[in-house]
């Protein structure tokens, strides 16, 4: 799905959720919009991963080079800036309302943020910036999207979904749309006639579903080091993206430090759920999260998320290691974190 042309208008842009390939693609489109390539060399700053506002407000702050109209910064990893919406410094702030002219800058954060009132994008500036159209979401479709989301690909695809095929490649996949579209794209070199089927459909699904991210993930939310480290090895096998599999560390490892803050505020029962973006139906996930955070403390927390974000930078090859490593240190320290 291409970006809307008034998002990528905006020469101070959003972008958040967890649709790596949505995201990506909303990220270059902009780029592309406002980045000349002659002067990128010169033109473009992309902070650091996880960096402060401080960091920002430096960057935008510098002066264009000679020769080049406008300076881009780009922040490729902004979650923690988003954490504490209320404790906005002044001069960031000032920024974000009226942005300075000459400079244009895209915040990209992994998980989607909450919008409800007090929350990450429920208080100016942000709120402005969702009227004006600054803000993109590329998260988890809604419930009632999925069905729609699986019949306009399918259709995009040329394929006929019979039966149940699907309501059940919807509750294998769940909201995903980058796994919905790969388990389709799948199925369209499987379906010579066009036609799809329940049984296709569970074959497909079996290994995407049980024996990939979502396996491994699992397993080291048990502790289960073996387990974890036997279902990355699948799903990098299997060519699953890294860097959406880190996505998936991200969003847990930020529901740990916002269940610390819900928890020194004083919030109780149906409030933590809401500030950790759970549904009623998922509050059987909050004793993993406290278990995990009583290991851990709120400043084990913090150093798992810098692992996270090193972890990232070794993936896209910012660091020395250019391996599989990092991922494997990192599953094993999740292992440890999370197992009981």
């Amino acid at each position: 799905m291409a970006a809307p042309a008034a998002w990528l208008n905006q020469s101070f842009a959003l972008v958040h959720g967890e649709d790596g390939d949505a995201r990506r693609a909303a990220v270059a489109d902009w780029k592309q919009k406002h980045v000349d390539p002659e002067w990128a060399d010169f033109s473009l700053t992309v902070c650091t991963e996880g960096c402060p506002w401080a960091e920002v407000m430096a960057a935008l702050q510098e002066a264009a080079p000679l020769g080049a109209e406008v300076r881009t910064v780009l922040v490729p990893a902004a979650d923690n800036l988003f954490n504490r919406a209320k404790e906005l410094p002044p001069t960031v702030k000032g920024a974000l309302e009226k942005p300075p002219s000459g400079v244009n800058l895209l915040l990209v954060a992994w998980s989607t943020l909450p919008a409800a009132p007090g929350k990450a994008l429920g208080a100016k500036p942000w709120t402005d910036w969702t009227k004006a159209g600054r803000v993109l979401k590329v998260g988890a479709l809604e419930p009632l999207e999925v069905a729609g989301f699986i019949e306009t690909e399918a259709r995009r695809l040329g394929l006929v979904l019979q039966g149940a095929a699907g309501s059940l490649l919807a509750q294998r996949q769940g909201g995903n749309p980058g796994m919905l579209k790969r388990a389709l794209e799948v199925l369209d070199l499987l379906a010579e006639d066009r036609r799809v089927n329940e049984v296709m459909v569970d074959q497909v699904t079996f290994r995407l579903a049980e024996q990939k991210a979502f396996a491994w993930s699992g397993a080291w939310q048990k502790g289960d080091a073996a387990g974890a480290l036997k279902a990355l090895r699948t799903a990098l096998e299997d060519g699953d993206e890294p860097l959406m599999m880190l996505g998936q560390v991200r969003r847990e490892v930020d529901r740990l430090l916002r269940l610390a803050e819900a928890e020194a505020a004083g919030l109780k029962g149906s409030e933590v759920l809401t500030a950790l973006g759970l549904s009623p139906k998922q509050a059987f996930l909050l004793d993993g999260y406290r278990g995990a955070m009583a290991k851990l403390r709120p400043r084990g927390a913090k150093a798992l998320l810098a692992r996270v974000n090193q972890c990232e930078k070794d993936l896209k090859g910012m660091a020395l290691s250019r391996s599989e490593a990092p991922l494997m240190d990192l599953t094993l320290a999740l292992c440890r974190a999370w197992g009981r």
